[in-house]
């Protein structure tokens, strides 16, 4: 024969009779004592809930970086010419993010590293966003900073001061750099 749990009296503090109590004026709107089954926490008691983990800012931008033959046979550089291949998908975070290549002596660390295209400076340009459109800017760099439509000729002259890039712009450093900002596909939203 299976028997019905017993009710157990156990005496809650309610944590705002508690505190009125310590006043010297205890609140009579409060039962101060729960009648529980055995085996359950008061209400007032109850473990709190789980907390989540913070997420993660979601990307909404990218840049490809590719090795571009044309632009390498434009630039007429000594270096040797890496194999192309499929870019390197760099999300861009925050509003501003450097292009160039590491230097720990300089504390240099580019939000796109560019290496091993020597012809990138460490500090080559900054991008920037205002939430919906892209700037590039030079910054000083010993070789300039292009910029070019994908369905025009390479550039030949280096930009000054802060352009706009446009959708079917292509940002070219170095000896055979090419960058495309362009919004992250869902499978990128997480990097």
């Amino acid at each position: 024969v299976a028997s019905e749990p017993e009710s157990v009296a156990v005496s809650v503090q309610v944590p705002e009779a508690a505190a009125q109590e310590e006043q010297g004026t205890p609140d009579l709107s409060q039962e101060p004592t729960v009648a529980l089954e055995e085996g359950r926490m008061p209400p007032s008691v109850a473990a709190p809930a789980p907390s989540t983990p913070p997420q993660q800012s979601q990307v909404h931008w990218v840049a490809e970086v590719w090795i571009d033959p044309e632009w390498y046979q434009s630039q007429s550089s000594a270096a040797q010419l890496p194999s192309p291949g499929l870019p390197r998908v760099v999300a861009l975070h925050g509003q501003q993010n450097l292009i160039g290549r590491e230097s720990r002596s300089r504390n240099v660390n580019p939000d796109i590293d560019c290496d091993p295209d020597t012809g990138v400076s460490r500090r080559q340009a900054m991008l920037s966003t205002d939430g919906s459109r892209w700037y590039v800017e030079d910054l000083g760099s010993s070789n300039g900073t292009y910029l070019g439509q994908a369905d025009q000729p390479l550039p030949t002259m280096p930009i000054s001061g802060r352009s706009q890039v446009g959708a079917d712009d292509r940002i070219y450093v170095g000896s055979w750099t090419r960058l495309v900002v362009r919004p992250a596909l869902p499978s990128e939203v997480s990097l």
